[in-house]
């Protein structure tokens, strides 16, 4: 293969990833809504036979902002925002690894609580999981 090849396939690898990366935030990317919304937040613990829906809304921009001001959720600040460690006195348990899964509306999400909009009509579902 000669240099000039060589220099080409490098490129042609290079845009491949920059493409790749751009499509990967569009579909992460989710916008603001301003204003009041109503959204629902559901807590799930198979553990503690626990299930509630909970009718909510706010004016905060973000999950964790609203998150910080909802009664019963245990949390604390961390390097990379809002860590929920509980909800009604149940709590994680990392000896026994149990961890606290948030979806909306029944999909996984890849983003930290602080990074998720609130958008009217969305469910936010919170799931004591067990095992990594």
């Amino acid at each position: 293969m000669t240099k000039k090849q060589k220099i080409t396939l490098v490129s042609v690898f290079a845009a491949v990833l920059v493409v790749i990366a751009v499509i990967a935030g569009v579909l992460n990317y989710r916008a603001t809504q301003e204003g009041v919304k109503k959204f629902q937040v559901e807590v799930v613990s198979d553990r503690d036979s626990y299930s509630e829906i909970t009718d909510c809304k706010s004016d905060t921009e973000y999950l964790g902002e609203f998150l910080r001001t909802f009664e019963g959720c245990e949390w604390e600040d961390s390097t990379y925002g809002i860590y929920v460690k509980g909800f009604h006195g149940m709590m994680e348990d990392m000896d026994n690894q149990y961890w606290w899964c948030v979806t909306v509306n029944g999909e996984s999400i890849m983003l930290g609580a602080d990074e998720i909009p609130l958008t009217e009509g969305d469910t936010y579902t919170f799931t004591l999981m067990q095992g990594w």
